[in-house]
């Protein structure tokens, strides 16, 4: 009887919380390889969604046991969960955005210029549409993720963009840093938390070097026409 709760409340969990996870495990076994930046942005978006959503609520569900569904309901835990994951989501899509691109200029022969520029594009459509539905009075969570992402491209060494212990580290970090959960726990958890998301990107890095064309996508870009690149480090907020 206990199991058949359990099914029950994560079915209802997985229906209110998580509306989009089939999508994102369906795209999730796509095995076609990407040769346009159009390409290359949607399995940056996708991927990163997937990565800080089941990170942050596998966390959440293991720390709170069988209480997660009450907790859950709770208006004001709920408005903290979407905004923790909303953070996450623009730090994982910093990180995938940086190593895809450091994988392209490494095949492609983009320059520094060109591999910010690219980045910076990536990102930004990225967030734009995988926030879509997230408030607007929540604005200030778009453009602290927007900020940060803006300063690390200008102070990014790309010789170390490959580097994944560097280039995941911030999501690592973000990951504890923006779950709603009391200090006490997220310091005796950090080790473990940690090392799930880095466990979960291992899939993601590896699809990405089998399907990734990168001298495809660097020529695609280098063939367009693109606004200029901000040079200066936005405030961090």
């Amino acid at each position: 009887m206990r199991i058949l709760e359990s099914i029950n409340e994560t079915l209802h969990f997985m229906g209110k919380w998580l509306p989009g996870m089939l999508r994102l495990m369906a795209l999730r076994f796509d095995r076609s390889p990407f040769e346009s930046v159009a390409m290359l942005e949607m399995f940056v978006r996708t991927r990163s969604s997937y990565i800080a959503q089941t990170s942050l609520f596998g966390y959440l569900k293991a720390r709170m046991g069988t209480r997660f569904r009450v907790l859950f309901e709770d208006d004001v835990f709920s408005h903290a969960i979407r905004v923790a994951a909303a953070r996450l989501f623009g730090s994982c899509l910093a990180d995938l955005t940086i190593y895809s691109v450091s994988l392209c200029r490494d095949s492609g022969g983009l320059t520094e210029p060109e591999a910010t520029a690219l980045a910076a594009h990536l990102y930004d459509l990225g967030l734009e549409q995988g926030l879509a539905g997230f408030p607007d009075k929540d604005d200030d969570v778009r453009n602290e993720a927007t900020a940060r992402f803006r300063q690390r491209l200008a102070f990014l060494d790309w010789d170390q963009a490959d580097d994944i212990a560097i280039t995941f580290s911030s999501s690592e970090a973000d990951l504890v840093r923006f779950a709603p959960v009391v200090d006490e726990f997220k310091e005796l958890d950090r080790e473990i938390v940690m090392n799930s998301i880095r466990f979960r990107w291992r899939d993601i890095r590896e699809q990405l070097r089998k399907r990734l064309q990168g001298g495809s996508v660097a020529a695609d870009w280098s063939g367009r026409s693109r606004p200029p690149v901000v040079q200066d480090p936005l405030p961090a907020g």
